[in-house]
């Protein structure tokens, strides 16, 4: 009796043993499993609104994003303080237009505690237009309403967030694909309505919307310093077939009530920047429908 109760427990041993070398592998492999699939979740600050949009297309709700402002003249007036650096400085990302649009933010830039932050220069790779201006030459800071130039900027976006999480890589980079597809499918629909605008002429009052002009191959001349009555007769223009563009945010101090006129929005700190040129689109592509239309017409705000 004894021998046998010694067998069962020799043997009972043995199975023991034998569980623990085949099943704790197996325990530390599924808790390494969890460790490598458990997501990054990235801290993300960006000085407006629109270019927070831009990072929620590609993150969508995996990550955190914020922004500063919504405003422009809030941005262009900005004084930092000790507590803004030291928030920027405690995120994984900070993203700017990289351009005199934000004039504060090399000297922010220079006092960030770096770290770990990745400071992410949208205009990376754009190529930025210049303009003369009393004598001195400015950089145009409104490259985000062309349509290459947004197109760059959105990568910039992308390609910094997979660089932080690239075990999410694909995810980030099929919603950078969806966007695109997307941008590029909504401004096609007007693509012969932007056609048929070299027919026009349009007179700019500034540089501001040279980024779109060129972005849709517009026929621009701007206006110097003659009355819009004499500069229209010096360059031998048909006022039928001039359209002024006009700043929707700070109009013009000009009469220009006999003539066509169009207001567009340079930056529009509720809109994304994508829906930004598409509005501007839209409204350039309705002249497409009344070309043969002499009267003065005047385009809604946004």
């Amino acid at each position: 009796m004894k021998k046998i109760t010694f067998a069962m427990v020799i043997i009972t041993i043995a199975l023991s043993l034998g569980m623990s070398l085949f099943s704790s592998p197996l325990l530390a492999n599924t808790e390494n499993n969890r460790t490598e699939s458990r997501d990054k979740y990235l801290n993300i600050m960006t000085v407006n609104k629109p270019q927070y949009d831009m990072v929620k297309k590609i993150i969508k709700d995996k990550c955190n994003v914020q922004y500063m402002f919504t405003n422009e003249k809030d941005i262009s007036e900005f004084k930092y303080s000790e507590s803004v650096l030291n928030n920027i400085s405690n995120m994984d990302l900070f993203i700017y237009s990289g351009t005199s649009f934000e004039p504060w933010s090399a000297s922010l830039i220079d006092e960030l505690k770096k770290g770990n932050l990745g400071i992410i220069n949208l205009a990376r790779g754009v190529r930025l237009l210049n303009y003369s201006n009393e004598n001195n030459t400015k950089e145009n800071p409104y490259y985000f309403e062309g349509i290459e130039e947004y197109k760059i900027a959105l990568y910039n976006v992308k390609a910094a967030i997979q660089d932080r999480d690239p075990q999410n890589r694909d995810y980030y980079e099929d919603n950078y694909n969806i966007a695109i597809k997307e941008f590029d499918k909504n401004i096609k629909l007007y693509e012969d309505k932007l056609k048929s605008l070299s027919e026009y002429r349009f007179i700019t009052l500034n540089n501001d919307f040279d980024y779109l002009t060129k972005s849709l191959n517009l026929n621009t001349i701007q206006l110097d310093n003659h009355e819009i009555a004499e500069f229209i007769k010096i360059n031998n223009l048909d006022p039928k077939k001039v359209i002024i563009i006009v700043d929707g945010e700070n109009g013009t101090k000009l009469d220009l009530s006999a003539y066509n006129t169009i207001k567009l929005w340079k930056y529009y700190g509720d809109m994304s920047f994508d829906d930004l040129i598409l509005y501007n689109v839209k409204e350039l592509s309705k002249w497409a429908k009344a070309k043969e239309t002499t009267s003065v017409t005047t385009t809604s705000e946004a």
